[in-house]
């Protein structure tokens, strides 16, 4: 759309504002009023039907405590105690149940086989777990509960508020456990009390339901514990159609303003388009790459200072690009260099251990030198050519190299890192601990990079206090894992969250790029490095790979 004829509708719209104020505020003001009439009404019948259940469950515990407190059952723990079999059937307790007004009650034994249920008396004989763990709740209050009931069409569970009291004779004790069902007749309730359609669920199985209401509906949810719920569903009939009423007013005024106001709009917005229509063009000429435009048009007021300014921008943009590049540009190869400076010191610990090495052993005369000689050359020559990989990929991408992925045996690999460490530094004991032939598909190179890091950084850690360092190797059916744990100070918990982002280092010196290349390789590999263990007993880096088949 073009900005005349914008700027006409802007006009026309315009002088709509007093109605547009007015009749949204009204609308607004409306719904509003509504609205809270409307959770007025649902929060009353929320808080009613909240009630209703305590109320429901109060009378239970009432019942309950009635029961256990009265003369027949006094006589029946009586006779339990002399003869169970003859005092308690599965008769027993429906009759007991009944009187009280309760539609749930069981008698159990102090093991928790049922005695007696009024409510299901094939159960008698029968452990009933649910039913009996409500004997195990501390509070008086009942308790919501899955209890089994027989219906038409067989057993099935129904959601109750149960409660339980012990009944001691001597040294016998029985449990009755008794309540009522949220069933049917307390939907019907519920529904008449609040003016709402009830539902009664467990889980997502609705067990009764009761009332109706007009679309649109709002719910409210009654929790009842872990084994029922109440959902109320309210109508918002009355509410849409005031306000359907009031919004066509208000189209209807705002047809016949919109059509007296576009035909003014019309002609004021083309004495104004014409500058910005050439700010436009010389915009587009800018995203073009033609830094140097100049819109040569007359305006005043507010679009001559926009002219003037734009005028002013396009002058200072180029030298400004200018220099942005390039400072961006040094920015990039900046980060390069780090990353690669890097990279480059690690391989270079093992490449100056191995030759202090030889010129130990030279310096004793040892007879071992030449098969020492044979190994740290294969090892110096082997680093030489992780470095020159390196600064290859480096210098040809400006990324960490791609893995070559290729069967790798994690212990020996963890092994030939150690043997870089032959002699570590006093007051630090290495020691391993690897599961044989637990391989990955990985690039061993990288690994190695990854595993001298780590065994470095162990190694720094515990330089002023000493310490042990274990490295452990092991493997599941999914999962390789390799452990690198040391006895230094730890890492706080508060610097766990970024230990693996660049840069990020509580080292004096350091670059913080040691854990994020390792973290970032571990990834490529389709893998993870995690952190973990206490402040001041020590980190432990786990190395987690898939495992190969």
């Amino acid at each position: 759309m073009r900005l005349r004829t914008r700027l006409a509708l802007a006009f026309a719209l315009l002088a709509l504002v007093p109605l547009a104020v007015m009749v949204p505020f009204t609308l607004t003001e409306l719904r509003t009023t509504l609205s809270r009439g409307l959770d007025a009404r649902m929060e009353g019948a929320t808080a009613s039907a909240q009630e209703a259940v305590e109320r429901a469950a109060a009378n239970a515990r009432r019942a309950v405590e009635e029961l256990v407190e009265s003369s027949a059952m006094e006589d029946l723990a009586r006779e339990a105690r002399e003869s169970p079999a003859r005092a308690i059937r599965a008769d027993t307790a429906q009759p007991l149940m009944k009187s009280r007004g309760l539609t749930v009650l069981s008698l159990f034994d102090r093991k928790g086989t049922t005695l007696s249920s009024g409510h299901l008396p094939a159960r008698r004989g029968d452990p009933d777990p649910a039913l009996f763990a409500v004997t195990k709740e501390k509070s008086p209050k009942p308790v919501p509960v899955k209890v089994a009931v027989r219906g038409d069409q067989g057993l099935r569970e129904v959601p109750a508020l149960v409660t339980a009291r012990p009944v001691d004779y001597g040294d016998s004790r029985l449990w009755v456990v008794g309540g009522v069902l949220l069933d049917q007749g307390l939907a019907a309730h519920l529904s008449r009390l609040t003016g709402a359609e009830v539902a009664l669920l467990s889980g997502d199985t609705v067990v009764a339901r009761a009332g109706s209401v007009t679309p649109p509906t709002v719910a409210r949810v009654l929790p009842l514990g872990e084994a029922a719920t109440v959902r109320l569903v309210f109508s918002r009939a009355a509410e849409r159609e005031a306000t359907v009423g009031v919004f066509r007013s208000f189209l209807l005024l705002a047809g016949l303003g919109l059509s007296f106001a576009v035909l003014l709009g019309l002609l004021m917005s083309r004495r104004i388009t014409q500058p910005v229509e050439a700010l436009t063009s010389g915009a587009r000429r800018v995203g073009e790459g033609a830094w140097d435009v100049q819109v040569q048009v007359k305006a005043t007021g507010e679009v001559g200072e926009l002219v003037k300014t734009f005028n002013h921008m396009t002058t200072e943009l180029r030298s400004t690009t200018e220099r942005l590049v390039a400072t961006e540009r040094v920015a990039a190869w900046q980060e390069v260099a780090r990353r690669l400076a890097h990279e480059i010191k690690n391989p270079l610990t093992p490449i100056r251990m191995s030759l202090e090495t030889l010129m130990a052993v030279q310096d004793a005369r040892d007879a071992r030198f030449p098969a020492l000689f044979r190994e740290s050359a294969g090892v110096i020559l082997e680093e030489v050519d992780r470095l020159k990989r390196i600064v290859d990929e480096f210098s040809r991408f400006a990324r960490l190299p791609k893995p070559q992925l290729e069967p790798v045996d994690l212990g020996e690999l963890a092994q030939s890192v150690l043997s870089l460490y032959a002699s570590p530094p006093e007051g630090i004991s290495i020691h391993s601990e690897v599961q044989p032939g637990v391989v990955a598909k990985a690039d061993r190179d990288q690994l190695t990079q990854v595993l001298v890091n780590l065994v470095k950084n162990a190694e720094e850690a515990m330089a002023k206090g000493g310490g042990a360092l274990h490295v452990r190797v092991r493997g599941s059916e999914q999962e390789a894992v390799v452990e690198v744990q040391d006895s230094g100070p730890g890492i706080p918990p508060e610097h766990r969250a970024r230990i693996f982002e660049p840069y990020f280092t509580t080292k004096e010196g350091g670059t913080g790029l040691g854990l994020a290349i390792a973290a970032r390789i571990l990834q490529e590999h389709g893998g993870k490095l995690d952190v973990g263990g206490e402040p001041g007993q020590g980190a432990c880096f786990t190395l987690s790979l898939p495992r190969e088949r």
